[in-house]
């Protein structure tokens, strides 16, 4: 088989990564390459740093998941394809299916891949949208039976959560923002440094006050549409402090929200920004809602609030099932199509 170094021209990086990088550093849920390729065998050397934690990756042909594994701690060989046709070409995506977990010294790296095919890179698709999120955003829940309640990447998966099945049902390639237990303006246990936009212009350590380890994309491909699912964990918080100091967080939730959504307009000037929220019950979508319309009262008109369906069933770790992601990529696909005019 031959060995193909990444990055490599003949694999498409996919997710958020800086384009000056030597390696293949797979730093979010998602984050990944994908070739074109007649091929009977691949497989993979990669390297993880998790320990207690395991990082899971995955991969995806012409669309669909066949497979996904934990990664060993080191650098290690794993196959991804066994008894191909080589007859057959396939687009094949090899992705870190997991987030990023506190006991990791740094990304995911694909370091390598080995194939008796001839690989192709594809043509990118023809739209770009970005997820920012928290665990609902990660696919947490989204594998596993419902009695499961430990804190573990098994049960975490990006294959079937709702960007993924998004970008498949419109065609586009996707990038993902996302950490469990974070927020717009705090964590689930009111921690004020766990809020998306500290960290979302960067590629970073994901720890509460972790340092930089390098800008995140002034290069990459702008995004044609970025949604962002979070109020989850805020609405936790809120609900932790006692009735006096509520007013004044809820007046940090807007304008944390609303300074994201600037952010996000100051990154991608042309993109449509929506916000939906509601899967795990609506208790802060006033003040989502009203961050939304303080944008569009500062001229903004392509930002939109949506105002999801509360999961009617749960998966692993009391979080909404795989039905209930089906339910909400569908209404998400319908409010990008509108706002894209597709």
């Amino acid at each position: 088989m031959q060995r193909y170094s990444l990055p490599d021209v003949r694999f498409l990086p996919l997710g958020r990564h800086d384009p000056k990088e030597e390696k293949a550093f797979l730093w979010w849920s998602g984050s990944g390459v994908r070739t074109e390729i007649a091929c009977t065998r691949m497989e993979a050397e990669i390297t993880s740093t998790a320990k207690d934690h395991a990082a899971w990756a995955g991969v995806v042909m012409d669309g669909a998941p066949v497979s996904r594994f934990p990664l060993l701690p080191g650098t290690h060989r794993y196959p991804l394809l066994l008894g191909l046709d080589g007859a057959f070409s396939h687009q094949v995506s090899i992705v870190r299916d997991t987030q990023p977990s506190y006991d990791e010294d740094g990304p995911v790296i694909l370091e390598c891949v080995y194939t008796d095919g001839e690989p192709k890179r594809p043509a990118e698709r023809p739209l770009l949208i970005e997820f920012i999120g928290d665990s609902l955003t990660v696919g947490e829940g989204c594998l596993g039976p419902e009695s499961a309640e430990e804190w573990r990447m098994i049960w975490i998966s990006h294959l079937p959560a709702f960007p993924s099945l998004v970008a498949e049902k419109m065609n586009a390639e996707k990038r993902v923002i996302a950490l469990g237990g974070w927020g717009a303006a705090r964590s689930w246990d009111n921690q004020q440094e766990s809020r998306l936009g500290r960290i979302y212009g960067q590629l970073c350590a994901p720890t509460p006050g972790g340092g930089v380890s390098a800008p995140g994309a002034g290069q990459e491909r702008p995004a044609d549409a970025v949604v962002i699912n979070l109020g989850t964990n805020d609405s936790s918080a809120l609900a932790q402090l006692p009735e006096k100091e509520r007013p004044e967080m809820e007046q940090e939730l807007r304008f944390r929200a609303s300074e994201l959504m600037a952010m996000v307009r100051a990154r991608y000037p042309q993109a449509a920004i929506l916000w939906a929220y509601g899967l795990c019950g609506h208790q802060v979508e006033p003040i989502l809602r009203a961050a939304a319309e303080d944008r569009k009262a500062q001229g903004d008109s392509r930002v939109r609030y949506l105002s999801l369906s509360q999961a009617e069933s749960n998966g692993a770790r009391m979080h909404p099932s795989r039905a209930a992601h089906r339910r909400a990529a569908e209404e998400i696909t319908q409010a990008l199509k509108e706002m894209l005019g597709l």
